[in-house]
């Protein structure tokens, strides 16, 4: 049962993360991921994700389809920008030219907006599996899950 919050929170931050990177490509989507996994147990009231949306069993199969199809692609993603961020420092840190170094940042750029993309498409396809009413309340569980994080990085 755990498994399946932490599937279903982990798919969900992972879409709405995309739409944050979008926003601002500061890594608040890591410090979201952070604290979503280790509040994938029951809100305050007891309530899973699930039961809060009040998802049918046939949106929950979809939810972990959608999960498992985007995935790996995410994973590839996120390990190229790391690598790719990684030579950018190198190439700060070394006796590259002026040149070399815009062309990695121009990189890095674009897989960060690649990797945005990605979190859209997912977003948008979990958006499809649920309701307006459930779309409504997604939205503000996210918002009072921003509010948290955002609170705990002052303290």
């Amino acid at each position: 049962m755990l498994l399946r919050r932490v599937s279903i929170w982990s798919v969900l931050l992972l879409a709405i993360g995309g739409v944050v990177a979008l926003v601002n490509p500061k890594p608040l989507t890591s410090q979201i991921e952070q604290n979503v996994m280790g509040q994938a147990r029951p809100n305050q009231e007891g309530q899973s994700l699930v039961e809060e949306l009040n998802l049918t069993p046939q949106q929950d199969q979809q939810l972990k389809a959608i999960q498992q199809e985007y995935k790996d692609q995410m994973a590839q993603q996120r390990q190229e920008l790391q690598q790719a961020q990684q030579e950018l420092s190198g190439l700060m840190a070394g006796t590259a030219s002026q040149g070399q170094i815009r062309d990695k940042y121009r990189e890095v750029n674009v897989l960060r907006q690649q990797k945005g993309e990605l979190h859209l498409e997912s977003m948008l396809a979990i958006r499809e599996i649920l309701t307006p009413q459930q779309r409504r309340q997604f939205a503000r569980l996210m918002q009072q899950q921003k509010g948290n994080f955002r609170t705990d990085a002052r303290n």
